[in-house]
């Protein structure tokens, strides 16, 4: 560019330069009128924030007080809408200078923010101690309720501080303004000034200078319009999305992808649900989010967050977290996994947190009514205006077979029985219709087909205004009462005819004697015709010995109640009977006997009966003590002289043996056999003779009952061999003892092995030693002989009888032997069993107790 363009280029600059000095001052002046608007209006703003966030707060807290002394939902949700109110406030404080963009003055006094922050900060405690107070079921303590108007006063405290504050930030802007105005008019002259010596200075070249000036205006003013639309457009942006997260009603993040999710950047809100300022919590300058979730949180929601960024899916939680002033709260949060394009790998996560304190207390209400209603025993019903079933609880499952997804939506008509006309539904439907509430009794049908009676209660549940809107309907199961009433009342009538047809006589009486109902069997033990005969008799009229009644009346005082107490009465009549009296004492609430009632047996006849018996008793005794005595006796007689014939009988026998003939040798062994026989049964005869006598000496002692078994073994195999009769004894591997007497024990097994070898012409005998599962020691003697007929048993073990008799009779015998076996298991505290079929065998098993 040659220097003539230069003057000419000036030229147009200095135009240009004297016209944006115009343009200064009158911006001046312009700029005076609109910033002193801008002072006005955003400070009026800014004090009217701060005086309405104190009034707010104090609403809130009349409203919470009148909550705990009258709560109510209404008084609740004002509460918390006056303390978000003010919060919301509290932010716009910071706000005001996006309210009016022309300002010239920037809005960053640092001591106004620190004092704003405070009192956000101040809120979020209040309204965390605000939900502790109105979240405890029982009246909130002392504590809790200083330290709640402690917050309070300290809110009220911090509003005079920014009020203050804000009066020095009016002072210091308006100087500033002035400083401003005072520097706008400067710049104006100046720049006339050098315009005005530009132009003198290069008026030669002043044409091509202001074609160049106004050339590089043109260009500058495009790139500057430009610039400006772009800038304006960005701040419009900028401004759009600040308004919009902080009019969210919680704080928006964005979390470092590293263990402990560090913070990149969070939303003002932090400081009302943290207590934290986004500056104390991005990159974890005093403490980290993680850190702030509770403890017993953390784990369920780190995994679920890491199972949503594997699936790279959205993640809502609700969990607590732990605020600055020491506070739980409980938050919603939901956020997504930030991935890289290029390698796909986590950069961040982003999402949303807002405190849901309020909503979860309204819950955790709902469920615990929800539980209530759902523990209850009665079954509930809850339908709609209509009569539609809207929900149900388990008992109503329990009680009728139906689910609630089988009767949602539908009406209850479904378990009627048909045994109501419809009269008595509409009857009730036209009452809670008006509003009233309804009861009676129902038989219904449940879902299997089976009927039951209910008592139901039906309310009607009305809206704000007074419209129906729901019926709650309260069922319980009376089946059972109803067929207890039916029961008591058939036993009642059972009870009048067993009263009134009873073989017994039935009594009330008083205490003292007096009688006051008794039944017509009773009247007929006393010989009477009426009650009021039986009424003018007393008690101690009716005993025949007046000191038995003492002794009745004693015993059931005592006990309160006697069984089976025998006396004599005295009839109307004067004839003496016998009766058994059986009574029970009546108390009251306080334990005072009211009255007597039992029952009454004449036992005249019986009494004679039992003393004729007990007499023929006392000679039956008489006369088997008799003929124990008398057999004790004769055995003793019958056995001494034996004994004589019997060792005669072998001297004999020995002396001759060398001078007698065959046949009379065998005389001799029949003479030893035919003795020994009379021997044992008169041995038998004494045996039973000491037990029936009670003379035998019972010796407890430990008994081996192998060796028994073994010595016995050795008598009878031989007897057994000759008959050709198997012989077989398998005691256990061990000898087994019992605690018994040693020689009524080996008695016991002798008889049984006698009679299985006497009895047994073919086959086997055979002896076993076991246990049972309760260790129980039990012996069985088997046989394969003759058996035992059926009708026989009953007399099995009776002392001198036998199955067959007379001298036409197989086997020789004395009828002693069994019998003598039951005593001796008796005396040893064993048991014996039998089975046996005739013709083919018996089993004989002694049980000895563990």
């Amino acid at each position: 560019m040659n220097h003539l363009n230069k003057i000419s280029s000036s030229r147009k600059f200095i135009y240009v330069i004297a016209s944006i000095a115009t343009l200064f001052i009158l911006a001046t002046a312009i700029a005076n009128v609109l910033i002193q608007n801008r002072i006005n209006f955003l400070y009026t703003n800014v004090f009217n924030s701060a005086i309405k966030i104190e009034t707010h707060v104090s609403k809130a807290r009349t409203a919470a007080i009148i909550s705990l002394s009258n709560p109510s939902g209404e008084t609740r949700k004002e509460a918390w809408d006056e303390i978000s109110q003010a919060e919301l406030l509290s932010i716009a404080l910071t706000e005001e200078n996006d309210s009016f963009l022309m300002s010239l003055i920037p809005f960053d006094d640092l001591s106004f923010k620190i004092s704003v922050q405070t009192l956000q900060q101040l809120l979020g405690e209040y309204r965390a101690q605000f939900a502790t107070v109105l979240g405890e079921k029982a009246a909130p303590s002392d504590s809790t309720l200083k330290e709640w108007n402690h917050t309070y006063g300290h809110i009220s405290d911090q509003n005079e501080i920014i009020e203050v504050e804000l009066n020095k930030l009016i002072t210091k802007q308006s100087q500033i303004f002035r400083f401003a105005q005072l520097g706008l008019v400067v710049s104006s002259i100046l720049l006339t000034l050098v315009a005005i010596f530009i132009f003198f200075r290069y008026e030669n070249q002043s044409s091509a200078y202001l074609r160049k000036i106004e050339e590089a205006s043109n260009n500058l003013a495009i790139g500057s319009r430009k610039a400006t639309r772009a800038e304006e457009a960005l701040h419009e942006s900028q401004r759009q999305l600040n308004t919009l997260i902080n009019n969210l009603p919680g704080l928006v993040y964005r979390f470092k992808s590293d263990s402990i999710w560090s913070m990149n950047f969070v939303s003002n809100k932090s400081l009302v649900i943290t207590g934290y300022t986004p500056e104390q919590l991005i990159d974890d300058k005093e403490i980290s989010y993680y850190n702030l979730i509770h403890q017993d949180d953390r784990k369920k929601i780190f995994e679920l967050v890491q199972k949503a960024i594997e699936e790279r899916k959205p993640y809502q939680l609700i969990y607590r977290i732990k605020t600055a002033s020491g506070y739980d709260k409980w938050v919603w949060e939901q956020g997504i996994g930030i991935f890289n394009d290029s390698n796909d790998e986590l950069t961040a996560l982003e999402g949303f947190i807002t405190d849901v304190t309020e909503q979860k207390a309204v819950e955790d209400q709902i469920n615990l009514q929800s539980n209530a209603l759902e523990a209850t025993a009665n079954g509930i019903v809850i339908t709609d205006k209509e009569g539609l079933v809207v929900w149900v609880n388990t008992a109503f499952t329990k009680l009728t077979g139906y689910t609630l997804n089988e009767v949602l939506g539908r009406k209850t008509n479904f378990l009627k029985s048909g045994h109501h006309p419809n009269d008595y539904y509409e009857y009730m439907w036209t009452k809670i219709s008006l509003g009233e509430t309804w009861r009676g009794e129902i038989i219904n049908k449940r879902k299997d087909g089976t009927e039951y009676t209910e008592e139901m209660t039906i309310t009607p549940v009305k809206s704000s205004i007074g419209e129906i809107t729901y019926y709650v309907a309260i069922k319980q199961d009376i089946t059972e009462r109803k067929l207890a009433e039916e029961a008591l009342k058939e036993s009642e009538n059972r009870f009048r005819g067993l009263y009134e047809n009873a073989t017994i006589g039935l009594y009330r009486t008083t205490p003292d004697g007096q009688i006051l109902m008794g039944n017509p069997t009773l009247l007929k033990i006393f010989g009477v015709d009426n009650l009021e005969e039986l009424k003018k008799m007393h008690a101690e009229q009716i005993y025949a010995d007046p000191t038995t009644r003492n002794i009745f009346q004693h015993e059931l005082e005592l006990k309160g109640r006697i069984f089976g107490f025998e006396s004599k009465w005295r009839r109307a009549d004067g004839l003496v009977i016998y009766v058994r009296e059986s009574a029970r004492a009546i108390n009251d609430g306080d334990g005072k006997i009211t009255y007597y009632e039992g029952t009454v047996e004449d036992i005249t006849e019986k009494k004679k009966a039992e003393e004729e018996i007990i007499q023929a008793k006392e000679k039956a005794e008489k006369s088997d003590r008799l003929k124990s005595e008398f057999l004790a006796q004769m055995s003793h007689e019958i056995r001494t002289p034996l004994n004589v014939i019997l060792n005669f009988s072998s001297m004999l026998k020995e002396e001759l043996q060398s001078q007698v003939d065959d046949e009379l040798k065998s005389s001799f062994d029949v003479i030893d056999m035919e003795g020994k026989r009379i021997m044992r049964t008169v041995e038998l005869i004494l045996n039973m003779s000491e037990l029936q006598t009670g003379n035998y000496s019972f010796r407890s002692t430990t008994v081996n009952v192998t060796e028994i078994l073994k010595k016995l073994r050795k008598e009878f195999e031989p007897i057994a061999t000759s008959k050709k009769v198997l012989f077989d004894i398998t005691p256990q591997g061990s000898d087994v003892f019992v605690r018994g007497d040693e020689y009524s024990v080996n008695q016991i097994f002798y008889h049984l092995i006698d009679n299985a070898v006497k009895y047994t012409s073919s086959g086997k005998v055979a002896v076993a030693v076991n246990r049972t599962p309760n260790n129980q020691l039990y012996i069985d003697v088997v046989d394969t002989g003759i058996g035992i007929d059926d009708e026989y048993f009953n007399m099995l073990f009776t002392p001198f009888t036998r199955e067959e008799k007379g001298y036409t009779r197989n086997f020789e015998g004395n009828g002693l032997g069994l019998a003598l076996v039951k005593r001796y298991c008796e005396l040893n505290n064993a048991e014996i069993k039998v089975i046996s079929q005739k013709g083919k065998g018996s089993t004989f098993r002694v049980i000895f107790s563990a």
